[in-house]
């Protein structure tokens, strides 16, 4: 059994996974990830998730990931996606009316294969399957190059972020107090 002395590490756990789930959050919902599709000329969709899925996503759950542990960079995606499906239907498709599961599913395997592999791997399959979900109910396609090269910067994005979160982990680990405790 735990002690309560251990509790107080719980709360800052806790405070810490949320803070990031926030931040997550708020860079998806500032930086005009939506309009890089019209400004780059190009009809691919979740075209903003793929090629920012560094900063905006990968980025926070890495750093859950190496700052509390493997699982929770996990949490840390299944807490964004919540919060974001909350704010309206996963790319405004209201029918079919679970659409937003493709939404939910391709976030917190991203969070997996970020816990788990790297965040690159985890940035193309969140793409993928939300692609995969484009295509089967709204019929969406697109050229193989386009999706090639989107793919690799893609995994470029996430894997870039999740070496970054890494060098930052580091940091936070050994300089902030709070965090050395939990």
């Amino acid at each position: 059994m735990r002690s309560v002395r251990d509790v107080h590490g719980e709360i800052y756990r806790c405070i810490g996974v949320f803070s990031l789930a926030i931040a997550g959050v708020l860079m998806s919902c500032f930086v005009p990830s939506h309009s890089l599709s019209k400004f780059l000329g190009l009809e691919v969709p979740c075209l903003g998730l793929g090629l920012l899925s560094g900063v905006l996503y990968v980025f926070w759950i890495a750093l859950a990931r190496d700052v509390y542990g493997r699982g929770w960079g996990t949490v840390v995606s299944a807490l964004i996606v919540s919060i974001l499906l909350l704010n309206g239907p996963w790319y405004g498709i209201v029918n079919p009316p679970y659409f937003g599961l493709f939404g939910f599913v391709s976030s917190v395997l991203m969070g997996i294969l970020t816990d788990f592999v790297n965040g690159g791997l985890g940035s193309v399959v969140c793409l993928a399957t939300n692609w995969l979900a484009f295509w089967q109910f709204k019929g969406v396609t697109f050229s193989l190059p386009i999706a090639l090269i989107v793919l690799l910067a893609t995994f470029a994005s996430g894997f870039v972020f999740d070496l970054l979160a890494r060098k930052m982990a580091v940091y936070v680990v050994g300089h902030v107090p709070i965090i050395k405790g939990v």
